[in-house]
């Protein structure tokens, strides 16, 4: 295939996250490279259906978001229209799409998906079953790193081929910190707030950060369940004036260009968009010790990403506190390691599996 229309299909939960910011890569990076690129994004909530429908919308130049559960009518009747040459289906977990069921309708056409977190979860043994069918007709399943792969191979006794694709994010040339009078060091928290992105620790670790004699604050962007769990642990330890709960952003550019610091606490991930981004505008991370995580660090920068195991307050304040006694050489590390994760790499890898589905 040197270009045939794609037909990328997602399932929105409901909480803007990493699946739906790989589908703006994703559709942007191949309609500027040339390939005709279509979509069909349901999102099960209306209200939220209505009020993010102008980015869902903006994933490629003929995208339908509609609102309601997932259903094979619209995406037929995009297969019809765009006759794409490869249906691309976008799975937020590996149960979507009616457990897989979808993608066991004759489609005409090779189906691709990628599972971003192929170890998520499982579903009762009827949706097990649907989804190892669904594997038979999968030409490739693309997971987001090694680690994705590993747990890919674990679960499914007869997995579909397998690509590792690592997530992309557009990567500038080197960014300048900013510069000025001193202020206070800023970490930083981007995502939702939820327990499998290891909150409960945003609270201990600045405590342990400021016990090192740094005066930091913390600032978390996102929203979610959590939120009033972590105002009132930052009341609880009397950090009520260092600790700003910001709400969701939907581009955290400007938030990571003014901090010191990304620290993420994940209790599990596939490879994700924010770390990434962060790496991008030269924000040094210090992360959980997760495979996934483990996956961004190298031996030739080791201040643009530390990795800490969740639970250890002082090893991610003596992690911090590295990256702050050499803000340059930690910036110039983070970006660095952002260069070996360009979209552009992410998005023409995808064409070549693509390819291959339709040799």
């Amino acid at each position: 295939m040197t270009g045939g229309p794609v037909l990328l299909v997602h399932e929105f939960p409901g909480a803007f996250g990493g699946a739906e910011r790989y589908l703006e890569i994703l559709g942007s990076g191949l309609v500027a490279a040339g390939v005709p690129t279509a979509a069909v994004v349901f999102v099960a909530d209306a209200d939220a259906a209505a009020r993010l429908a102008p980015r869902l919308g903006a994933i490629a130049p003929d995208t339908r978001v509609i609102a309601g559960r997932a259903r094979p009518g619209p995406i037929r009747a995009a297969v019809r229209e765009h006759d794409p040459v490869v249906v691309h289906w976008n799975f937020v977990d590996p149960f979507a799409f009616r457990g897989a069921s979808f993608l066991l309708l004759p489609w005409g056409r090779p189906s691709v998906i990628t599972d971003h977190l192929p170890q998520l979860r499982h579903a009762g043994p009827h949706w097990e079953t649907t989804r190892r069918l669904a594997n038979r007709r999968i030409a490739t399943m693309i997971v987001v790193g090694d680690a994705a792969a590993r747990e890919a191979e674990a679960r499914w006794r007869r997995p579909p081929p397998i690509a590792v694709i690592p997530n992309g994010v557009p990567v500038g040339a080197a960014p300048r910190r900013p510069s000025g009078p001193p202020r206070r060091p800023r970490l930083l928290f981007v995502g939702r707030l939820t327990e499998q992105k290891g909150v409960s620790h945003l609270v201990p670790v600045l405590a342990a950060v400021r016990a090192r004699g740094i005066d930091a604050e913390l600032r978390v962007v996102g929203d979610g369940p959590r939120a009033g769990d972590i105002a009132a642990a930052a009341e609880a330890n009397d950090l009520g004036g260092q600790v700003e709960l910001v709400g969701f952003a939907p581009s955290p550019a400007e938030e990571m260009a003014a901090a010191d610091v990304l620290v993420a606490p994940s209790a599990y991930e596939g490879l994700p968009f924010t770390p990434l981004e962060a790496l991008a505008v030269g924000l040094p991370l210090v992360l959980s010790d997760i495979a996934p995580h483990r996956e961004l660090v190298t031996a030739t920068d080791p201040l643009g990403v530390q990795v800490v195991a969740p639970g250890d307050e002082r090893g991610w304040a003596e992690a911090v506190e590295r990256a702050l006694a050499a803000p340059a050489e930690a910036s110039g590390a983070a970006h660095r390691i952002a260069r070996g994760h360009r979209a552009e790499a992410m998005v023409e890898a995808t064409r070549a599996v693509y390819r291959a589905a339709t040799a």
